[in-house]
């Protein structure tokens, strides 16, 4: 099993919300063995490490738990561009890009790593910092999709979700497209075609979905909503399995068709795996 965890469901481990110290040395014993692989991504780590508030102690903690489980030798790389990439890809090859860091970046992440872990959070590398901050810049630059307006269109009344994603899929995709620079090559090898590449299937599908709940079902904007589902399309990259704590963005996930993606929460996770 591939999985990937957000930063909700790895904060639920440290603070053992839902889960207990047996559930978490099932989890090394499973990745130990080969029989589980948890993937991180550049944002998971920035999450924790740009954290200005954790004492460095904690940040540390955090940061020793996180590597113990997850595999920090293939990082996803940033979700714009992650995108980017496979948008482009698709457009020259047919396929989705490699979605790891590349070696350079990579080193930097490790060496950044093991010197504040030797610190005890005290020594923070300046280029890791870097690299950390350009990956939070990214995130703030990642694709919202439209306006909401041109995501409705001219509905009036609401429309099953499967319908609803079946008629704004494809404008929602040509734009992602667009924004990669590669409209007409991607109309030319078929949007349809750009559809079934899974970040972009779960970058569309999770915009539709969170504006569809907002306009039709009275969901209200939350400020996390974009961070939440940059994670949702690192996982669509890399795992069979999404593991998130917050029950919103399940909810949100729920209606994505992407058949080769679970989502599920921290407990109903480990009872797999257990």
């Amino acid at each position: 099993m591939a999985a990937y965890l957000d930063t909700s469901a790895f904060d639920h481990l440290y603070k053992k919300i839902g889960c207990t110290a047996a559930d978490i040395a099932n989890l090394r014993k499973r990745i130990y063995g080969r029989e589980l692989s948890i993937l991180l991504s550049i944002h998971t780590l920035e999450e924790i490490l740009l954290d200005r508030k954790a004492r460095p102690e904690l940040l540390v903690a955090k940061i020793k738990l996180t590597l113990s489980l997850g595999n920090f030798r293939r990082m996803v790389k940033p979700c714009d561009q992650l995108l980017t990439d496979d948008i482009q890809s698709y457009a020259s090859t047919g396929e989705a890009a490699r979605p790891f860091l590349d070696a350079k970046l990579q080193n930097v992440i490790s060496e950044g790593i093991a010197a504040l872990v030797e610190s005890d959070g005290e020594e923070l590398d300046e280029d890791m910092i870097a690299a950390l901050e350009e990956g939070r810049r990214q995130k703030e630059q990642f694709p919202r999709g439209m306006r909401e307006s041109e995501l409705t269109g001219s509905l009036l009344e609401r429309i099953p979700f499967a319908q609803y994603f079946d008629m704004m899929a494809p404008v929602v995709a040509k734009a992602f497209a667009d924004r990669a620079g590669t409209l007409s090559k991607c109309e030319e090898r078929g949007i349809e075609g750009l559809l079934e590449v899974p970040t972009v299937r779960m970058s569309v599908g999770a915009t539709l979905s969170l504006v569809y709940g907002q306009t039709f079902e009275g969901w209200t904007p939350k400020i996390g909503d974009s961070r939440d589902l940059l994670h949702a399309t690192s996982a669509a990259a890399v795992a069979d399995t999404f593991v998130t704590g917050d029950a919103r963005l399940r909810t949100i996930l729920a209606q994505v068709p992407l058949a080769n993606l679970e989502v599920i929460d921290l407990p109903g996770f480990l009872q797999r795996v257990a």
